[in-house]
């Protein structure tokens, strides 16, 4: 709702400011992709499945499948006024059932030649291709790793304050970046439950669909260096997680005070009326802090990319989460075949309900793949990702839920 009524006043301030439709510039990119389970192992649920979303969940299975990653998005800029900008961006995903949802709505506003202020909804720049992650135009791959870019979290509401300088050959934007994210019935959170993973509620039984994640408090930098062959970007910021569902409570009623139990009820409402919400713990509000290190190094016949992120939990377990990827592409007009190796870990450094200490979650994936520019501002991919889950942490969790797969898939990815 809060959406629907910036993007009204927006048309509003278009109207007023007597814009004609010249002025409102339109664009837009797709992905048609379809894609396989090829060979695996069987998770708990017995299917064997490949995750590659975690933010709109989806995954494939072995049956071939185009919904999980078929996707349109389209982008309308607006110049409201002399160095004021709007720019709003409305994205329609299979795996969401195609349901219009609009997640870029932000104001630019020009300041000078070398500062500028955004406001409003926009990708949280975490990752190398954070700014564009769903545009895969943009980057060699069908996908940029969901290994690596793994959060249900990607967008924020807040400001943006930025400063651009150049010197010699180098070009360099500095920002700083606030705000706060909130999103609902993670879809991310019943997959896992499902399959031996995430947290349970401290207190009551969880109810499915019902798990919200905050990102409160949101505070970074952003700064990117580039020259004619090299691109570099660091990233850094903090926040306050939490996550917390609707519960329910089994309560038994001795009706003749006899001590046994006559019958059992299921509460899931408050006296007033209103759901049942999982308290607070050490696992599940806590502060996080989040580093990436990436860039790209362009040569003559082959591109280098890297991305580096490290995710720190201050939580019960004071959990960390290093991954990395780097990926080969080789350079040529209509023919691009690349490989990549991702690579994630997690490891508990302290002791919290008798779980111990030590690697708790690791896995790495292999890509290959090529690319086939067809046309100017359209591309064929077929890819091959192989996924093996390397943890061991038994008799506790060894994360064995991620499972071993073979995923193959094809797609188009154009823009407009």
């Amino acid at each position: 709702m809060r959406y629907s009524l910036l993007f009204l006043m927006f048309t509003a301030i278009a109207f007023f400011s007597k814009l004609t439709f010249a002025e409102i510039q339109f664009s837009g990119y797709g992905s048609i992709v379809g894609g396989t389970v090829i060979s695996g192992e069987k998770d708990p649920t017995g299917d064997v499945e490949f995750p590659v979303d975690f933010y709109d969940y989806s995954y494939y299975t072995e049956d071939f499948k185009f919904k999980p990653e078929t996707m349109i998005a389209l982008q309308a800029r607006m110049d409201v006024a002399e160095g004021l900008v709007f720019t709003g961006q409305l994205v329609a995903k299979g795996a969401d059932n195609f349901n219009p949802d609009i997640d870029w709505l932000y104001l630019t506003y020009n300041i000078n030649d070398q500062w500028y202020v955004m406001a409003g909804r926009r990708n949280l720049p975490m990752y190398y291709f954070s700014e564009y992650m769903e545009v895969g135009y943009a980057y060699p791959w069908v996908r940029p790793p969901a290994n690596l870019y793994w959060w249900e979290i990607t967008q924020f509401d807040g400001l943006t304050v930025a400063h651009q300088i150049n010197w010699t050959e180098w070009s360099a934007t500095f920002s700083m970046f606030g705000g706060r994210e909130e999103r609902e019935d993670i879809r991310s959170h019943d997959y896992w439950r499902n399959r031996g993973g995430y947290y349970f509620p401290p207190e009551g039984t969880y109810i499915s669909g019902t798990a919200d994640v905050t990102w409160s408090d949101i505070i970074g930098i952003n700064v990117n260096a580039s020259n004619d062959w090299i691109d570099l970007r660091l990233s850094y910021f903090t926040t306050q997680y939490e996550t917390y569902a609707d519960v329910f409570f089994n309560e038994e009623i001795d009706t003749n005070n006899d001590g046994v139990t006559d019958h059992i009820i299921e509460r899931t409402r408050n006296a007033d009326g209103s759901p049942i919400r999982s308290g607070s713990s050490d696992v599940t509000k806590f502060d996080l802090q989040f580093l990436g290190v990436s860039g790209s190094f362009n040569f003559d016949l082959a591109t280098v990319l890297f991305d580096y992120n490290l995710v720190k939990y201050d939580d019960a377990y004071s959990f960390e989460f290093p991954t990395y990827l780097l990926s080969i592409i080789y350079n040529h007009d209509i023919w691009q075949p690349y490989v990549g190796y991702t690579k994630a870990a997690g490891r508990i450094n302290k002791d919290f309900d008798g779980f111990g200490t030590g690697d708790a979650e690791e896995h790495r994936m292999i890509t290959i793949g090529l690319r086939y520019n067809f046309h100017s501002n359209a591309s064929l991919k077929l890819q091959l990702d192989d996924f093996k889950d390397q943890g061991n942490r038994l008799p506790w969790y060894d994360f064995s839920y991620h499972n071993d797969a073979k995923l193959l898939t094809v797609g188009v990815d154009f823009v407009f």
